[in-house]
């Protein structure tokens, strides 16, 4: 056998015939001698690897270098800190817990309803509902409440008078009578500010923009209209007559202002409209004995002013207003969704039967009639729902036929529809989820 000067690389032979029992030996036949002798038994070999430093590069684990990691941390540091300088203006603490609050305490289940309202009043228009979830604006805080009764988001607020507007989940919430005023969504604040005279009215549209109706300086009142940023877009100043409300079209860049004043005695109303790249109003029109509460501006271009004695009509292409007469009966309610107009009219100033007016577009209106007064409207797709003897009751959109009602409670206040089955329902200290059918 060869011998073996190195182990690198070779192989070492053993026989097992050297290691077994020496047997007698036999004589052989010619052929037997030729066989080679490393063939007669079967051989078992040994490799050796690749020698101590192959065996070393085996049993050591690959090592990152360091400078590898401090590329690393050096690059999460800069990507936080590109982070954190984009989202500045959303870093304040408030913000931050509005963030965990929505995060956290908005993904549970929440206790179901009913809700204890936070605070110890809620009007009765600042209540409503926006993507399923309940929204109320008490006299110390907007609550935006899940379907299951989670809490989603809590803003405190100041104001002794809260009015609140919204739009597509944007809410405009303002201190009627005094100065403040700040533009949230379901995520927080986006803007918190001040007026220098006290406001009288307010609205906002679905990309942010908003508008506030303020006391004059130099005239009776004047119109602000505002970027989403906060930046002033639009101003006009009456010098008669007093804004008691205001409407946007759906991208901001239309205005409509509902306005009263007194004239020798007489009540002089007027409906002004404004392109808001122009200084001069687009429409004027005036309005006798009929004050003018809502204004609304809708996604199919209808323009509605509703007033105490008739709704004032116009489509935006032409801007001229048609007139429909409540026929001696007053207000009970209304609401504008959808492009529509809903409105609850009664002859009995407290009291007494109702018929609900539906408006779609220019047409006459759909009558239904009710025994018992209205008291609040809401209305989700082609359904609207009146709050009747402490019952709500849904009716067909598009022609008024009822569709179910439903005890709402003995202090129900107001109703806020989540769908064409379901409703909030806000009472005295608490809010409700009805399933009506």
């Amino acid at each position: 056998m060869a011998k073996h000067s190195e182990k690198k690389g070779k192989r070492k032979i053993i026989q097992l015939k050297d290691h077994m029992p020496q047997q007698p030996a036999e004589p052989s036949s010619p052929e037997e001698e030729t066989v080679p002798q490393e063939e007669e038994l079967p051989q078992a070999t040994i490799e050796y690897g690749e020698g101590e430093d192959g065996a070393e590069k085996e049993k050591k684990p690959l090592q990152t270098p360091k400078a590898v990691y401090r590329v690393a941390v050096v690059l999460l540091v800069a990507v936080l800190a590109l982070a954190l300088w984009v989202n500045r203006d959303n870093l304040t603490p408030e913000k931050i817990w509005n963030w965990v609050q929505i995060q956290v305490m908005g993904d549970g289940t929440g206790d179901g309803y009913p809700v204890s309202i936070t605070g110890s009043s809620v009007a009765e228009r600042n209540f409503l509902c926006t993507d399923g979830n309940a929204v109320v604006l008490s006299d110390t805080a907007l609550t935006i409440a899940g379907p299951s009764g989670q809490e989603l988001l809590s803003l405190r607020h100041s104001f002794n008078q809260p009015v609140l507007e919204s739009a597509s989940g944007k809410y405009l919430l303002f201190n009627q009578n005094s100065t403040g005023y700040l533009v949230a969504d379901s995520s927080g604040t986006k803007l918190d500010g001040s007026t220098t005279q006290d406001i009288l009215a307010g609205t906002i549209a679905p990309n942010g923009r908003f508008a506030l109706a303020t006391q004059g300086a130099e005239g009776a009142s004047e119109m602000t209209v505002y970027l989403a940023t906060g930046e002033v877009q639009y101003t006009y100043n009456f010098a008669q007559d007093y804004i008691t409300a205001l409407a946007l079209n759906s991208d901001g860049t239309w205005a409509m202002a509902c306005t009263v004043r007194s004239q020798g005695g007489e009540l002089i109303s007027k409906i002004t409209v404004f392109n808001l790249d122009d200084p001069t109003p687009a429409a004027e029109v005036e309005v006798r004995n009929n004050l003018l509460l809502g204004a609304y501006w809708g996604s199919n271009g209808v323009l509605y002013a509703l007033g105490d004695s008739s709704l004032f009509r116009a489509r935006s292409s032409d801007l001229s207003f048609v007139e429909y007469s409540y026929g001696g009966r007053t207000p009970t309610a209304f609401q504008f969704a959808g492009g529509q107009a809903y409105v609850s009219v009664s002859a009995y100033e407290h009291a007494g039967a109702c018929t609900l007016l539906l408006f779609r577009n220019l047409d006459d209106p759909v009558e239904v009639q009710s025994e018992e007064r209205i008291t609040a409207l809401s209305v989700y797709g082609g359904t609207v729902g009146a709050l009747i003897n402490q019952q709500l009751v849904l009716f067909d959109s598009t022609t008024g036929q009822e569709l179910a009602r439903v005890d709402a409670g003995s202090d129900a206040k107001s109703i806020a529809l989540s769908s064409e089955s379901a409703a909030y329902v806000l009472g005295v200290s608490e809010i409700r989820r009805l399933q009506v059918r």
